[in-house]
């Protein structure tokens, strides 16, 4: 990991009874996560790794699926150290997802909570070392696991691996319904981390609270940021407006990490609970991403937030930071902002050839932060030479600001990235339903909410709330419809294939053709 060997310092350093990883009220200070880290290190490197094409020879493997948990830090930073490498994983994925991921990725050694019980019965199939989180003293508990190897001088086992070498395994949407598995350098980290730390605002003193999923870069970023700089982590078990006013009003937190439907959230909870004019002056920064802010939240967040600078981003998770920019009122409604430090911009034609000033076109970035590629997937990233894209559509203007105007075919729903084809695809694998179409409508919360359209022998009569259940056991939370319709007869195009741009605008004027599926199914 770009940061082991920071936490090895500041676990030896006059900052070590300091706070460096909070969750919920648990708190965990540098010496201890120095101590827990270097127990993870050494004990990885008593497995024998399997031979991968794209990690070093003899790296361990670590698969991470704990969500946020009061382990995560140390995991984190003692299975990155060195040669090592940590796929995180998303708890939010189903089981069969989960599954096919680890087929895949087969690490060296896995850790889940106790609760993943179906999970656990995946890994055992396939044969893998899994250890339990929250399992107390059993033989195959995270904890008792770790007690065997306290003791490692952190020293000597959180050492910092090679610039071009893989230290993260992370995921992105596939259209299959697979993640699609990318790797980072720890290079590409360490120029990132170097060069956020003004746009950031980060210091050892830049207490930072991220309640979002660390699963999802966002957080883990800022989980990064704060082991690198000796600063305190916060995070929640999982995001709730009322616990992050809380963690405000204790005055310690100075920056505040999180997309916009959080943002909503906060304002929408504080002006809810008859304190009209209820102010957080101790926060400084927030940084938003994930999804652009609404110009109608500037002002609210001004409210809760007087002395915040809010600075948001457009990136990529294959390509990293690409722009930033500080949002006002009267910031259009595409403008994504500036190019990032060391990262250049250029927008190109349907030839490859750049476009003239202010010519809508595909993005590339010409930068140090873009991923290594694919462990495996095709999806949209790719490079030209020293160029890289993830084919999405913008415009320059003549002041260098970044208008951005589609992102192929991803939906962006509560600042997490959805593809509607990898819906539609597992909508389908459900034995009432034989042909779906998935798309998305404004949503004032999300920003962009899911809509299916579905038919078959079910839809009728399974009703609103069976369905999104029945979804849920084969897709995340975050990528189940929130409203499903049904029709008797698809529009087709001439070529037989269902008019896409006719469901939409079915949808979009309540056209009486689409049914919405009741909440409870007919009788």
């Amino acid at each position: 990991m770009p940061v082991a060997q920071r936490v090895a310092r500041s676990g030896a350093g006059p900052r070590r009874d300091e706070p460096a990883f909070t969750l919920d009220d648990q708190v965990l200070t540098y010496r201890q996560l120095a101590l827990h880290a270097a127990a993870v290190a050494a004990g990885l490197r008593t497995v024998r790794p399997l031979r991968r094409p794209w990690l070093p020879p003899g790296a361990p493997l670590l698969a991470l699926g704990t969500g946020n948990h009061p382990v995560f830090a140390e995991l984190f930073a003692g299975a990155s150290a060195g040669d090592g490498a940590v796929a995180v994983l998303d708890p939010q994925w189903g089981a069969e997802q989960a599954g096919a991921v680890l087929d895949r990725l087969r690490p060296d050694l896995l850790v889940l909570p106790a609760g993943r019980t179906a999970l656990h019965r995946a890994a055992d199939r396939l044969g893998l070392r899994t250890l339990r989180a929250d399992a107390g003293a059993d033989a195959d508990a995270y904890e008792a696991w770790r007690a065997r190897y306290l003791g490692a001088a952190p020293a000597e086992h959180l050492r910092a691996g090679g610039d071009d070498t893989p230290f993260l395994i992370g995921f992105t949407s596939g259209s299959t319904g697979l993640p699609h598995a990318f790797h980072r350098s720890r290079g590409s980290w360490r120029i990132s981390l170097a060069e956020g730390r003004k746009v950031w605002g980060m210091d050892a003193e830049a207490h930072t609270l991220a309640p979002g999923p660390l699963a999802h870069g966002l957080s883990l970023y800022a989980l990064a940021e704060c082991l690198e700089s000796g600063a305190a982590f916060h995070g929640l078990r999982r995001f709730d407006a009322a616990s992050v006013l809380r963690h405000l009003e204790r005055g310690a937190v100075r920056r505040l990490i999180v997309v916009p439907t959080m943002l909503s959230a906060l304002c929408a909870a504080a002006a809810g609970r008859g304190a009209p004019g209820r102010r957080f002056a101790s926060v400084e920064t927030v940084v938003s991403g994930g999804a652009k802010l609404s110009p109608q939240l500037i002002a609210p967040v001004a409210e809760l937030l007087p002395q915040a600078r809010v600075r948001e981003y457009y990136g990529a998770s294959e390509l990293g930071f690409v722009t930033v920019g500080s949002p006002g009122p009267d910031t259009p409604a595409q403008d994504v902002g500036t190019a990032f430090p060391s990262v250049t911009l250029e927008i190109r034609d349907t030839a490859g050839r750049p476009a003239p000033l202010g010519t809508p076109g595909t993005v590339f970035v010409r930068s140090p932060l873009v991923s290594d590629g694919y462990v495996w997937g095709e999806g949209s990233f790719r490079t030209v030479g020293d160029w890289a894209t993830v084919g999405d559509t913008g415009r320059l203007t003549a002041d260098g600001h970044l208008h951005l105007l589609g992102r192929g075919g991803m939906v962006i729903s509560g600042g997490l990235n959805v593809y509607p084809s990898e819906v539609e695809d597992a909508l389908t694998r459900l034995a009432p339903i034989d042909t779906a179409l998935v798309t998305a409508v404004p949503d004032d919360h999300l920003g962009q909410a899911l809509v299916a359209v579905v038919s078959g022998t079910g839809p009728d009569h399974l009703g609103h709330t069976a369905l999104r259940d029945l979804c849920a056991t084969v897709l995340p939370r975050y990528q189940v419809p929130r409203r499903f319709y049904t029709l008797d007869a698809w529009p087709l195009t001439s070529s037989g294939k269902i008019a896409r741009g006719r469901i939409e605008e079915w949808i979009a004027r309540g056209d009486s053709r689409l049914r919405a599926l009741p909440e409870e199914p007919h009788g």
